[in-house]
């Protein structure tokens, strides 16, 4: 216990303001999620057959998410097959499968109507909310942070990458859980204050986003390209919310917001996988180039 709270301190020493905001709202939407679990009422089970089509779309985003998943596996095996693998890509690859698969997982749940399903009660019309997509979205959003941040990071160790976008993972995490809770809960007070929580503690990630990429971005290889990675990333997470925000306030249906939601699932995390890999091997022409050059001035 004493290692951990030495490591705990170690690392709020080494966090930058931005990070140390994101982990004091991770707290507060732990708390307040907590309360709301113990304190409020759940509404009721969507019981109505008026999310077929969604479901129909959910089947079809997981067998479309097979595809980056097989290609990630070859990958793997080719790269374990070379006799000096590149072990930064293998760890990658890993990654990246365990964030397909999770997909594949959480969406097979949803197409087969297997997980629990209850009603968006801050919305204006009947329709579902998806535990199974929240579920997912808790694992799945802080994978693609790694996925996306270890490319900016490339000079530092995995455990010191973990180290340094803890914070924002356990804050998206965190507002997840904060933003399904608020749509589920009767009370409409406190259901938009969760919500409200969740979109500050967003708020919280943006700018520690921010500021890692501006600590960073003079460090780093290939700038210009990780650079606009985040900008892709930061700008679909901003239509995620919007989405969101729009559904609730009964400006988009609810088969236009799952709709919308399969489709940058599966497009966003394809992208920032191909990007991942595209920077490392960007990486290694230049080291190998970097590497003959070096060996022709030796012998000339």
């Amino acid at each position: 216990m004493d290692r951990l709270v030495a490591l705990y301190k170690d690392c709020w020493d080494s966090w930058p303001g931005s990070a140390k905001w994101c982990m004091r709202f991770t707290y507060a939407q732990i708390m307040s999620s907590l309360a709301g679990h113990l304190c409020f009422v759940v509404g009721p089970k969507f019981e109505a057959t008026t999310n077929l089509a969604e479901i129909e779309i959910f089947g079809i985003a997981r067998y479309v998410l097979v595809i980056p998943l097989g290609l990630l596996v070859l990958y793997h095996f080719y790269e374990s097959a070379k006799p000096s693998p590149n072990y930064t890509a293998l760890t990658m690859a890993r990654i990246s499968i365990f964030e397909f698969s999770m997909k594949i997982v959480y969406y097979t749940t949803m197409a087969t109507n297997a997980g629990l399903v209850l009603q968006n009660v801050r919305c204006y019309d009947l329709r579902p909310i998806y535990l199974a997509r929240w579920y997912g979205w808790t694992f799945a959003i802080p994978t693609l942070l790694c996925m996306n941040y270890r490319p900016m990071l490339d000079d530092r160790s995995f455990a010191h990458v973990i180290k340094r976008i803890f914070p924002q993972q356990a804050a998206t995490a965190g507002y997840c859980w904060a933003c399904y809770m608020g749509c589920v809960i009767t009370d409409a007070w406190y259901g938009w204050y969760l919500n409200t929580v969740a979109c500050v503690a967003y708020g919280a990630v943006v700018v520690d986003t921010v500021v890692l990429t501006a600590e960073r971005i003079v460090h780093t290889r290939q700038p210009i390209l990780k650079g606009y990675s985040i900008i892709i990333k930061e700008c679909v997470f901003v239509i995620y919310t919007c989405i969101w925000l729009m559904g609730n306030w009964g400006y988009a249906s609810s088969y236009a917001c799952q709709r919308f939601y399969s489709v940058s699932d599966v497009s966003l995390k394809s992208t920032m996988a191909f990007l991942m890999f595209f920077f490392w091997a960007i990486d290694d022409v230049d080291f190998t180039g970097k590497v003959e050059d070096a060996n022709k001035e030796k012998t000339s």
